[in-house]
């Protein structure tokens, strides 16, 4: 009778060497599969027996062997007058399920008594009493069998244990076969032929787990090391190869958060782009930081005269209209064309001036690049000296003859650019003065900062300046050899160092003009 039976187990995470090889429960013990499966009952043992506790065919004794019997409390069998074998199969293939199984061998334990104490002890010859375990093949053929024979002796139990010279994995095995045969040799009537206590008696396998089934990482020679391996990565960091699970969220993960730029599925884009646009330029939106401020410059930098909080305002406002203030650069050029145009005769260098000083009464109108000149000759003295005759004293009184002066007047060419520079001129000069006078008067530290600002400026002007930022001045030739009347150069580790520089040759050179260039 072939039965499956599983079999609770304790397995363990790593490999186990025979010595301490793990252990499975009694497999002649019902593990919650039934009673019909319960292999300590012995009427789930198969083979011929009764029941009772006779040993021979009849009560009174007779001649016909019999077979034995079950025990009066089910928990063995009890031999008689006939050799016979009672069995139990155990499929040991499913009876270890767990993967990784392998089978080093099993520990039994069998409890039987043979003491050959018949009445008057009549028996000479001891009773045969064999328990054999069969190791079948998945296959069916044998695979080991080991006989355990026992002579006279009372209730005991014998135990042991076998190790295969091979560890084996479970699928290799089929059933496991545990028999007892045993006969009363003189087929005495009672109870006196060898007995076999099932329930008292136990058989478990003696098993290790292949490590490499329990955990491939264990040894990188297991053969599912690498998938075991690379799952394992794949399950600390998805990002440890691309072909992980999971790989494309963790890639943009990691890039959103190195930059949410990085993709417009980022969850921070939309804020990312809005403060890059912001930065790059504040104008992007009213609600960039420094709008405001980006906003009220590029107003003063289209047009300086758009605020007076500008940086340019007083200079833009001088370009616009250079009468603004008297401390605009050219206030005093546009001050003297604003008098010129409204009387030209404000001054000689006017267009429209109108000399009215000719010397004959006429109104002469002169050329207004024109002046008079005035060329005074000396005057032309006359003097009568007295005549004295002689014998007759005459004393005339000397005469005084004034010859009326005479006055010639050209006309002189007047250079009008000199004329009218030096009226400017005398223009800023009475400007300065104001705004000196208005700066020691100022009722504020703000005022006669402004005021100085104003004068600074005034002070600065220089007429023709120009010119003068046009004129090169000639520095002589650069000598190679310098000598000294009387004296040396001294040598200078810094010096040395200065001029090793690659470039002190180029800044020494810009002072001369070596040959024109």
């Amino acid at each position: 009778m072939v039965r499956s039976l599983l079999v609770a187990l304790v397995l363990a995470c790593c490999y186990s060497s025979y010595s301490n090889a793990d252990v499975s429960d009694n497999l002649l013990k019902d593990n919650n599969m039934g009673t019909n499966y319960d292999y300590s009952k012995a009427e789930n043992w198969s083979g011929t027996y009764g029941t009772g506790y006779w040993g021979g065919s009849t009560a009174s004794g007779g001649d016909t062997p019999s077979a034995p019997n079950r025990l009066p409390n089910n928990n063995g069998f009890i031999w008689g007058g006939a050799d016979s074998t009672v069995s139990a199969t155990i499929a040991l293939n499913t009876a270890l399920e767990a993967a990784g199984i392998q089978v080093n061998g099993f520990q039994y334990g069998w409890r039987v008594k043979n003491a050959n104490t018949t009445a008057g002890n009549l028996q000479t010859n001891t009773d045969p009493l064999k328990i054999t375990v069969h190791i079948k093949k998945a296959d069916g053929s044998t695979f080991a069998s080991f006989d355990y024979t026992y002579g006279r002796t009372g209730w005991r139990t014998y135990t042991g244990t076998r190790s295969f010279s091979m560890p084996q994995p479970t699928s290799f095995f089929g059933d496991v076969i545990i028999s007892a045969q045993a006969q009363d040799i003189d087929n005495f009537a009672g109870h006196y032929g060898p007995e076999f206590n099932v329930n008292a008696s136990s058989f478990k396998i003696t098993y290790t787990i292949d490590p490499c089934t329990a955990n491939p990482l264990s040894s990188p020679t297991c053969a599912g090391y690498a998938d075991a391996f690379y799952n394992q990565q794949c399950t600390a960091n998805p990002l440890y190869d691309s072909g992980c699970p999971g790989y494309a969220a963790a890639y943009l993960t990691q890039q959103c958060n190195s930059n949410p730029l990085y993709s417009t599925s980022c969850p921070g884009y939309t804020t990312a782009y809005y403060n890059q646009q912001c930065t790059l330029d504040p104008l992007y939106d009213k609600g960039c930081t420094g709008y405001d401020q980006a906003y009220f410059d590029k107003q003063c930098l289209e047009d300086g005269t758009s605020d007076p909080g500008c940086p340019d305002y007083f200079i833009a406002m001088c370009k616009a209209d250079a009468l603004y203030n008297m401390a605009c650069t050219g206030y005093a050029t546009a001050y003297f064309d604003q008098q010129c145009g409204l009387d030209p005769q404000y001054d000689q260098a006017c267009v429209g001036y109108v000399d009215l000083s000719g010397n004959d009464g006429d109104f002469v109108v002169l050329d207004p690049v024109i002046n008079d000149a005035i060329t005074v000759e000396p005057p032309v003295v006359v003097v009568e000296t007295p005549v004295i005759v002689k014998e007759t004293v005459v004393e005339e009184t000397p005469v005084e003859e004034v010859i009326e002066e005479v006055v010639i007047v050209e006309a002189v060419p007047v250079d009008p650019v000199k004329a009218k520079t030096k009226k400017i001129k005398q223009i800023r000069e009475e400007i300065t003065q104001s705004l000196a006078d208005k700066m020691s008067t100022a009722a504020s530290f703000e005022v006669q900062q402004q005021i100085q600002t104003q004068l600074i400026s005034m002070i600065g002007y220089v007429p023709n300046y120009a010119k003068y930022n046009k004129a090169k001045l000639y520095g002589g030739e650069l000598q190679e050899e310098v000598n000294l009347k009387g004296g040396r150069i001294v040598d200078n580790a810094f010096a040395r160092w200065f001029v090793n520089d690659p470039n002190y040759e180029r800044l020494e050179a810009l002072q001369y003009n070596l040959k024109g260039n």
